[in-house]
């Protein structure tokens, strides 16, 4: 189906559609028929485990079956977390990792961050009907290196749209909180695991962990080049942050604009 979509979108009728004005309109039939015909969800299989997904709107439905091109990233990491585990998931989306590592868990427990209300009201329902909620949290905030409130920017409304970022001007107010800070005051029991995907304020959630980031076993992260840049840093100084406090970093995949790393303890 998605080669057949592809195919159409290229062919000389859908030129034609787009030039009459009614490409858009055809276009929503369609992804309302298919979402329709899939009872509004989608599973996915990795590691032996198969999550069930709510899937309404054409973002949710490619999010869960492409995983954005990061399937083999949630496999890695499934082969790194231990059923006792503490995981961090900051940036969760609407799960597409969390419902994962929570069907994998057994004592342990996974904490996904998610300041977008309307992912982390379908984070929470994706977790609910794929593991017991003793095995997971959603924590409505961003994690930064600071305590108090901040603006998100908004890109799309749609459940599972993930252009949302920390910003001076943005659209939302948000609590922002330190790892540590939550640590501290005995909200959150400290991570053995962290994954991080915060659109460039990578390193932001890592200085706000404190010391408490030497005592995490492995760290996942996507890398941004250039919207690193607007929180005036680097993916190379996010990399020596975390050598620095004895991680050694591998990278996994790698686009134009950004990559993945896996960070070990050593």
């Amino acid at each position: 189906m998605p080669d057949l979509a592809r195919r159409a979108a290229q062919s000389r009728l859908w030129t034609v559609c787009k030039q009459a004005g009614i490409a858009s309109r055809i276009s929503s039939f369609y992804w309302h028929a298919k979402l329709a015909a899939h009872l509004w969800s989608a599973s996915a299989t990795v590691g032996g485990h198969t999550i069930q997904f709510a899937a309404d709107t054409r973002t949710e439905y490619q999010r869960v079956t492409s995983f954005v091109g990061e399937r083999s990233v949630v496999e890695s990491l499934l082969t790194d977390v231990r059923t006792s585990d503490v995981v961090y998931d900051v940036g969760a989306n609407i799960g597409t990792h969390t419902c994962f590592v929570s069907k994998q868990l057994r004592d342990g427990i996974a904490v996904a961050f998610e300041p977008m209300p309307t992912n982390a009201v379908r984070l929470r329902h994706n977790l609910s009907v794929n593991a017991p909620a003793s095995r997971w949290r959603v924590a409505e905030l961003a994690l930064s290196d600071e305590d108090g409130s901040g603006q998100l920017s908004v890109e799309g409304d749609d459940y599972g749209a993930g252009k949302h970022a920390l910003s001076t001007n943005g659209d939302l107010s948000i609590d922002v909180r330190r790892g540590d800070s939550l640590i501290n005051d005995g909200t959150y029991p400290p991570p053995d695991v962290l994954k991080v995907d915060v659109e460039g304020a990578e390193l932001r959630v890592l200085r706000g962990l404190g010391d408490r980031l030497d005592d995490v076993r492995v760290v996942y992260a996507e890398l941004h080049h250039d919207l690193s840049a607007a929180y005036d840093t680097s993916t190379e100084e996010i990399e020596q942050y975390l050598r620095d406090h004895g991680f050694s970093v591998e990278r996994l995949n790698e686009r134009s604009d950004a990559y993945h790393i896996r960070a070990v303890q050593e």
